[in-house]
């Protein structure tokens, strides 16, 4: 009978266990389904995306009861953003169908309105290369095609064509109507150049698609400039039982691409509703009264990060408090997979702290591998590094939707080192608890 008894009990712990981490990875998961579900239009700037994620963010944060630095969590800075609302529509010449938008066709961030028929005449990538292109007859009346299909980005003589198009297209050096840009494959959506006000239109298109030149395009597009949009970090902290001013800052970008014309969402699952979840789930482990921290622990939602990390550089510029109380800086983005382990970016520049991240891991086995690598500048840690502040950025290894795609969905994310990230980063913390 107590055999029985011991077994039952052992049962039982391992029950309650798994138990307490399904109902950890369902938090996680419900989180992340919000934040990437149409109701927030991609989390841009288009219908107000990142204003309808930044008061959810904000209402978790309240009802954890995390403390705040201002009277509604959020920390507010303008942009100037062009916007997409209302139809978005490409046609070329008479025997082409409507285009797929971001399949085989995407507009350009900073785009103008425009509606109509425009010609198009083909100019050779060379020719503007070599200032040999002479379109004064043509000064505002149509489009202009640049192929760029066959440019070798890898050689230096191709690399130098290529960028001299890309600029001359951005500042429309030819000043025409716009131009269609024929590449293999689509060249990106950087939607930073959406800051640019512009007077033209650019198209890309890839060659599989526009296998003839067409001779007219039409458009019906309509965009909207905005001055001095206002947007928000969102932010809240922990505060410490012992060491209230030393912080640990955890950092994610719940920004996205947003919405482009009626129908086209970039929902934005792993890039970064995962962070934002992942980050908001830490603040609701660590405001249990049970796993109170000994020193205090910031959350920063930051806006802005697809246009340039703005909202993490207006941050270390405005500081809620000072950056010299940070002890570690932990930012998180696109941690929706993990099943093949994690990468500590700048792990090689703080050796001493990251070998804590990986000794843990090396003892407990919580995710299958803990790699580190040079410091970048392509996420909201680099400004904190910038300012001397010791920051890593993490992001999971394995298999997910299609990077800057309407296909970054929950469905197509794995979660799996979802468990492993979040006893690791707990444990670490545990650490300097222990002291």
């Amino acid at each position: 009978m107590r055999k029985n008894s011991f077994i039952f009990i052992i049962f039982g712990f391992i029950l309650t266990s798994i138990i307490a981490n399904a109902q950890d990875s369902l938090y996680f998961r419900q989180t992340i389904a919000k934040l990437s579900s149409a109701e927030f239009c991609g989390r841009g700037y288009a219908y107000k995306g990142d204003s309808i994620a930044a008061a959810f963010i904000a209402d978790e944060f309240k009802n954890l009861g995390l403390h705040k630095w201002t009277p509604d969590y959020y920390q507010s800075f303008t942009i100037n953003m062009n916007v997409f609302e209302g139809d978005a529509l490409v046609y070329f010449g008479e025997k082409y169908s409507k285009v797929q938008l971001f399949e085989n066709t995407q507009i350009m961030a900073y785009s103008c309105p425009m509606h109509g028929s425009f010609t198009v005449k083909e100019v050779k990538a060379k020719d503007i290369f070599n200032n040999k292109v002479n379109l004064s007859d043509n000064k505002n009346k149509g489009f202009i095609l640049i192929d760029i299909s066959r440019l070798n980005t890898k050689d230096s003589i191709s690399k130098q064509i290529y960028n001299k198009v890309l600029e001359t297209v951005t500042k429309n050096l030819l000043h025409a109507k716009g131009y269609i840009l024929v590449s293999e494959k689509l060249l990106g959506w950087p939607v930073a150049y959406g800051r640019i006000k512009a007077e033209h239109v650019t198209v890309n298109v890839t060659k599989e698609y526009l296998k003839k030149k067409p001779k007219q395009i039409f458009l019906n597009l309509h965009s909207r400039h905005i001055e001095n949009y206002q947007t928000q970090n969102v932010c809240g902290y922990i505060k410490g039982t012992e060491y209230p001013d030393s912080f640990f800052v955890f950092i994610a970008h719940y920004d996205h691409l947003g919405q482009f014309g009626k129908d086209y969402i970039f929902y934005g699952a792993n890039d970064n509703a995962s962070g934002t979840a992942f980050i908001m789930d830490l603040a609701r482990h660590f405001s249990k009264a049970e796993n109170q921290p000994k020193y205090s622990i910031a959350f920063l939602a930051v806006s802005c990060e697809e246009i340039g990390l703005e909202g993490s550089k207006y941050y270390v510029s405005n500081s809620l408090f000072p950056l010299s109380q940070i002890k570690t800086a932990i930012n998180f983005d696109m941690v929706g997979t993990g099943e093949n382990g994690i990468t500590v970016v700048c792990g090689q520049v703080f050796p001493d702290e990251y070998n804590k991240l990986k000794s843990l891991n090396d003892e407990h086995h919580f995710l299958k591998e803990v790699k580190d690598r040079e410091c970048s500048n392509n996420s909201d840690h680099y400004p904190f590094y910038s300012k001397g502040v010791q920051a890593f950025f993490i992001y999971g290894m394995g298999k997910s939707g299609r990077y800057h795609h309407k296909s970054d969905t929950l469905e197509n994310m794995s979660l799996g080192g979802y468990t492993g990230l979040f006893q690791l980063i707990t444990n670490y913390i545990n650490l300097y608890n222990a002291k």
